[in-house]
């Protein structure tokens, strides 16, 4: 499946309300059929999120790993969590 990388404007104020309203499960992506998130940068380089982001990665880029759902309903999720 996809794999979309998510920098949202004002990313600090934005990214923890969208990724909370996102009505997805949460967390890295293992081989599973359906679609997840989670807060990529976070949970791969906690303790470096300064060098991440001197890197040019955003600590607060959210990774969504598409599943084998309805692309119709994946997309109406993602449209909700954003508005």
């Amino acid at each position: 499946g996809g794999l979309l990388s998510v920098l949202l404007r004002n990313p600090s104020v934005n990214a923890p309300k969208v990724y909370d309203a996102l009505q997805i499960s949460k967390g890295p992506n293992l081989g599973t059929n359906f679609t997840l998130c989670c807060p990529y940068t976070i949970l791969a380089h906690y303790d470096e999120l300064d060098f991440v982001e001197d890197c040019g990665v955003s600590r607060y880029l959210i990774r969504i790993s598409v599943g084998l759902e309805d692309t119709d309903c994946i997309v109406s999720t993602i449209l909700r969590a954003l508005a």
